[in-house]
């Protein structure tokens, strides 16, 4: 995977794939809760 946050990622290696993972949790989570709310309200 690429990162986007170029200056971050040359400072600190570690950040990026950080940030990604904390991304892609979090559009999961997001994804997880719309999806349940929307069986819920059937």
């Amino acid at each position: 995977m690429s990162c986007t946050f170029g200056k971050v990622c040359g400072d600190i290696p570690g950040v990026c794939i950080v940030l990604q993972m904390i991304l892609v949790v979090a559009l999961s989570g997001v994804l997880g809760y719309m999806f349940v709310t929307q069986e819920l309200m059937k």
